[in-house]
């Protein structure tokens, strides 16, 4: 599910103060708002607006941003290894590690924490694992809803890391989805799992896909948005080698 866009985007550079970084300016007619978004990876910023005319704009409100977006660029560097303490969004909820219980101990969540046992080394692996299986089942059970409201036979599911795109139909029906779906709320997991099943239907962004993925009861415009805002950040979380 890559981003639309309608119009070439614009390359420029934004001052924080302290450095420079790279803009890219992008025009979204989806798009309801100015938005700014940092991929802290790349050490890169966007800026969308819905428009050509818009696009002015749009960079004087990045600018506006900038005390904002040098803080995401500092804070994104450091990766956020899953340990003791840490807290992340679980279903778009925060959840709280407690390194608990004996090695062998399964992986569980109770009450707004998640216990994982066993060597403090080992959390971050644990919890990925746990996390992946939890996105397996989630995004299975989803598929298989729209796949029947649809009446259309998936292929197999795959459960990757990717960051081009959160998920994706292959001609023969197979899908594919980003394990870290499983930290967006659930009517967002929700629209990814339709707009890929919608393309069982017709393998296209045509007005007919999109009827298909309207029919299906899914916000894409309030998804959309919820990745242009959030998407980025969600890369870090496991960020040491599991």
């Amino acid at each position: 599910m890559p981003p639309r866009q309608s119009h070439p985007p614009l390359q420029t550079t934004i001052d924080l103060g302290d450095r420079t970084a790279p803009l890219t300016a992008r025009i979204n007619r989806r798009a309801r708002r100015l938005i700014v978004t940092v991929d802290a990876a790349a050490g890169r910023v966007f800026v969308t607006a819905p428009s050509k005319r818009a696009l002015p704009e749009a960079l004087d409100f990045a600018k506006t941003r900038a005390r904002w977006i040098s803080a995401q660029l500092s804070e994104h560097r450091r990766a956020k290894p899953f340990a003791a303490g840490t807290v992340f969004p679980f279903r778009g909820a925060p959840v709280k590690i407690v390194n608990q219980g004996a090695p062998r101990a399964a992986v569980r969540l109770s009450e707004g924490a998640l216990i994982a046992g066993g060597d403090p080394l080992h959390v971050n692996r644990r919890v990925t694992d746990w996390l992946k299986a939890e996105a397996r089942k989630t995004l299975t059970e989803r598929a298989d809803h729209y796949c029947q409201k649809l009446g259309r036979k998936r292929g197999p599911i795959t459960i990757r890391d990717t960051r081009s795109r959160w998920g994706s139909c292959a001609r023969d029906g197979a899908l594919s989805f980003s394990w870290r779906l499983i930290f967006a709320p659930p009517d967002i997991l929700d629209y990814v799992a339709a707009h890929e099943c919608a393309h069982l239907v017709h393998l296209n962004h045509s007005p007919a896909y999109w009827r298909i993925v309207k029919s299906l009861g899914v916000d894409a415009r309030t998804a959309r948005d919820w990745f242009e805002e959030h998407g980025q950040g969600l890369y870090a979380y496991g960020g040491a080698k599991a």
